[in-house]
């Protein structure tokens, strides 16, 4: 490789790898603010900027929708998924993006926690530089990486099909970590979610797309829709103060969900740019072609919740968490006790 290329593929790894990372962990000191009407209620909503098609739709819904007609969005970042648990424990926020086994781990710890809306179903990828190492099968009895750390990814592929995926030695590393080993050749394959698939292949021309984790479990399941990975959850004593408010917030994210769903790339503007620093619009355009945009009030798919949360904890060898109705937000005809009806 040349010298100048060499130069500026580094500079391209900083930046597609890290994220700008300077300026962003900057960025996350100061909020980022959606507001028109700095009289209504303020609400925090606890996010990250790797999310796609999680918070896809709630952020088009923010700007082209009636969202901020009933409240001022005022936004936090979290880089781990045991930031995303110990905020909604401490209940730091008033809506929250993330992982629902997280969500339902915390509320079994006492998090002040509801279950809104699933809006994440198809996320996790193999992939490889390897056209012999394409499927789960080939790495049993062998190492392979995966990120994040507490990737739900790894238990659920332990109890699929003849449970042979169990023998495989599943390694955690954190994101970065990972993606400049298989970016640079030194790990030939990896477990990933969108869009960090997209960010690999973006930067390693030899890696090739393997098995979907989803497709496995709808094979498995039956279950068409997917995994219920990932979604948007309320606090409940927001969901008591402000019920017409969140009502508002599930019921615009949704039609803008089946709006979307045809074309994602359409809700791409309305992502705040300053997650760009971590993934660039036109990287996520790129990923939203392996991911499925679908919304579903969680009350209405809990069976799937129910036994996506029940594959996890018996693959962790742990006892079955119960699902109580509380922990479902329904959708109760109130009144506000504050702000705007």
């Amino acid at each position: 490789m040349k010298k100048s290329s060499k130069i500026l593929f580094l500079l391209l790894l900083s930046v597609l790898i890290l994220g700008n990372g300077t300026s962003f962990a900057a960025s996350q000191n100061q909020d980022i603010i959606r507001a028109k009407d700095t009289t209504l209620p303020w609400l925090t909503l606890y996010t990250t900027a790797l999310a796609t098609s999680p918070q896809l739709a709630l952020w088009q819904a923010i700007e082209q929708g009636r969202v901020l007609e009933r409240c001022n969005i005022r936004v936090k970042l979290w880089n781990t998924l045991d930031e995303l648990e110990k905020n909604l424990i401490a209940g730091d926020a008033d809506l929250w993006i993330g992982h629902t086994d997280v969500f339902v781990n915390a509320a079994a710890k006492g998090a002040p926690v509801q279950l809104l809306l699933t809006t994440a179903w198809q996320k996790f990828y193999l992939v490889s530089s390897d056209s012999n190492t394409l499927y789960f099968n080939d790495f049993v009895g062998k190492p392979l990486a995966v990120t994040p750390p507490g990737s739900p990814a790894v238990p659920i592929l332990k109890t699929l099909g003849d449970r042979e995926l169990s023998k495989i030695s599943f390694t955690f590393k954190p994101p970065q970590i990972l993606l400049k080993k298989l970016i640079t050749g030194k790990i030939s394959a990896a477990l990933l979610p969108e869009p960090l698939v997209t960010k690999a292949l973006a930067m390693n021309p030899k890696l090739m797309v393997g098995e979907n984790v989803a497709e496995l479990y709808t094979k498995t399941t039956g279950q068409q829709r997917g995994m219920p990975i990932a979604g948007i959850a309320v606090h409940s004593e927001t969901a008591k103060k402000y019920p017409e408010t969140i009502r508002c917030i599930a019921r615009e994210t949704m039609q803008q969900a089946k709006t979307l769903a045809a074309e994602p790339h359409q809700g791409i503007t309305s992502l705040p740019d300053e997650f760009q620093q971590v993934m660039p619009k036109n990287l996520i355009e790129k990923s939203l072609a392996r991911e499925r945009l679908d919304a579903a009030y969680c009350n209405t798919v809990k069976p799937e919740i129910t036994e996506y949360i029940r594959r996890i904890s018996s693959a962790c060898d742990e006892p079955p968490i119960n699902l109580p109705e509380k922990l479902f937000w329904q959708q109760h005809p109130m009144k506000e006790h504050n702000g705007p009806q």
